[in-house]
Order: C-alpha cells, then structure tokens, then sequence
C-alpha cells in the first residue's frame, strides 16, 4: 500500500509539472504572436478620388499648358498658294493670296513682285506699276520687276517711261534680248524710228543666238514697221 500511495504522489507530482510547462510554452507562444502584429504597418485609410485629385494637384505645381498649333497659313503657304493659283490663272485668287501675305508682312518683295504679275494679267496697269515699283524699293536690283514695270508702262501707253526701264534691264543684263525687243517697240511708239531700228537689230541677232526663231519672225516684222517710218 506505501508502494501504491507513493506511485499516486509521484504521478500527481509530474502532472503538475506537465500542466506548468504547457503554461509557460503557452504564454511564449502568445507573447511572440503579439510581437508579430505590432510589427505590422498599420492599413492605409482609403482616399476618396475627389481628395486624391486634389493632392495630386498640389504636389504637381502649377498647370503647364502645351502650345497649341496656330491654325493661320504661314507667309511662306499663302505666297506659295497665290503661286499655285496664279499657274492656274486664277489671277484674282492670287492677288488676294499674296495681298494676305503682305499683311502679315508688307515688306515681301517676291509677295509684291508676283502680285504686281497679276495685276498685269488682268490690264490693272496703275496697281501692277505700284506695287512693281515697292518691290523695288525693297530689292532694286530686281532685273525682271524693271523689265514687267517697264511692259506695263508701255500697255498704259506711256513710252518714255517704258524706255527708262528696258535700258536698266539692258545695264544689269546686256544680252537681254527681250529688253532690246521691248526698248525697240518702246522707241518706235515714241516716235524714234532710228533708236527703235538700233534696239530691234540687236534683239533679232541675240534672238538667233539663243535659236528662238519664232522671235526672229516677230521682231523682224516690228524692224520692218520701224524702217518704213523711218522712211517717211
């Protein structure tokens, strides 16, 4: 019987000290899970789009707007659509393409030149001779703004005029063979059959140099007018 009561007390005993390890394994075990979750971050808090929208708007600074293409042809387009148009004749269409080019700016000499082409082509002589002569102005050694100029003056039967600017064509450009043809036909309106002969010889010989044969025809005829009036 002491053998039986001492196995019952030995029993208890290690039961006991079963029941205070798992304790203590137990508070370990809790302690470190507890660790774990304060090591966590905390959860952001959601942002409603209309707040993130604004902070988005503070942190980028002030709003940058791109440059907008302009939606106005350049110079360069409405000079290059008057030429467009004037090869198709369309002499109204380009006075008024190369007449918005010279708003923008006045000063184009080539905008003025071609303009003052047009005006020809339509027999509007005072506006062709103004705006030749502007064109001058800007780039005065422009032999063919003198060499129209002076073909309009001639259309607008002003012959002395004419002749000022054939000789200038002559001066920058001394085989110029229409200038001579054009000072010759100017002379002989002007009542100078001997100068007109002169001018209309020389043009008729640079005429078969450059092989224009047809010109030769066309300007023998006029020296043939010029040596009968020479004649009476």
């Amino acid at each position: 019987m002491k053998n039986f009561a001492s196995f019952i007390a030995s029993y208890q005993q290690c039961l006991r000290v079963v029941s205070f390890c798992l304790a203590v394994l137990g508070s370990v075990a809790m302690g470190s899970g507890i660790l774990r979750a304060q090591s966590l971050p905390e959860t952001p808090s959601p942002i409603s789009e209309q707040q993130g929208q604004s902070n988005a708007d503070s942190s980028s600074g002030p709003e940058i707007q791109a440059p907008q293409p302009s939606s106005q042809p350049s110079v360069t387009e409405t000079v290059r659509l008057g030429d467009d148009r004037y090869a198709q004749a369309d002499y109204k269409g380009a006075i008024e393409a190369y007449s918005q080019a010279l708003q923008a700016y006045k000063l184009n000499a080539y905008a003025l030149y071609n303009r003052a082409n047009a005006y020809r082509q339509l027999e509007a002589y005072e506006a062709a001779i103004a705006d030749y002569t502007t064109a001058l102005k800007i780039a005065p050694d422009n032999l063919f703004a003198y060499l129209y100029r002076g073909m309009a003056l001639y259309e607008k039967k002003q012959p002395a005029e004419a002749i000022a600017d054939f000789s200038k064509v002559i001066e920058l450009n001394p085989k110029h063979a229409l200038a001579f043809q054009k000072r010759g036909e100017s002379h002989l309106a002007n009542n100078n059959a001997t100068a007109a002969i002169q001018d209309l010889e020389q043009a008729a010989k640079l005429y078969e140099k450059e092989e224009k044969f047809r010109k030769v025809s066309q300007v023998q005829k006029k020296l043939k007018k010029a040596k009968s009036a020479q004649g009476k």
